[in-house]
């Protein structure tokens, strides 16, 4: 008896996570608002096993973004760094160039749904003060020596030049290189902090 219910519960799980990659794929081939009939397909299930896994959609997109979450944990913790200058501005533009590059297609979906979804907004809060931190403590000993207003304005121009729409304008909009971006934001970020 138990192990035919682990079968099963070893299955749904199966189903669970083929759904989410089905979700994925259609993402990263860009139907970011695939219809649950087209997941369905794709997974080669009905719709009705797709809500025995997921409540409505909303549950399903947050769930691949959890899942976004666990896969870049590490980049999604935004620790600081250390060192020189030109080390520290060049491990956050490396850092942001990993995971904007990672998470893309996730994350353009996520803000097409972001207005409808609380979860995704939450998510979304945290991670922009997350990144926020991480900048003000990077640039600490550049940023704590100036008088407060001038030390804000600075940070608030880090802040927006490695910033998601800052990377997804130069590489989807003006169709850039990685290696371009990573050095336009460079440019950026150093010139705002050192004026």
């Amino acid at each position: 008896m138990q192990t035919s219910e682990d079968g099963r519960v070893a299955r749904g799980q199966r189903t669970r996570e083929a759904i989410i990659s089905a979700l994925f794929e259609l993402y990263r081939e860009g139907n970011l608002t695939p219809t649950i009939e087209q997941i369905a397909e794709r997974v080669g299930c009905t719709t009705r096993a797709i809500y025995q896994h997921f409540q409505d959609k909303e549950a399903l997109v947050v769930a691949i973004a959890e899942r976004q979450l666990e896969a870049h944990a590490e980049l999604y913790r935004a620790a600081p760094i250390e060192g020189v200058l030109d080390r520290r501005i060049s491990g956050i533009v490396g850092h942001r160039s990993a995971l904007f590059e990672a998470v893309a297609p996730v994350r353009r979906s996520a803000l097409v749904q972001l207005h409808i979804s609380p979860e995704l907004q939450r998510q979304q809060t945290g991670l922009a003060g997350r990144f926020r931190n991480q900048l003000a403590t990077t640039f600490e000993p550049e940023l704590g020596v100036l008088e407060t207003d001038l030390a804000t304005h600075i940070l608030d121009l880090l802040d927006l030049h490695t910033s998601w729409e800052t990377w997804e304008r130069l590489r989807t909009w003006q169709r850039l290189s990685v290696d371009r971006t990573e050095r336009i934001v460079t440019i950026l970020v150093t010139n705002a902090i050192t004026p």
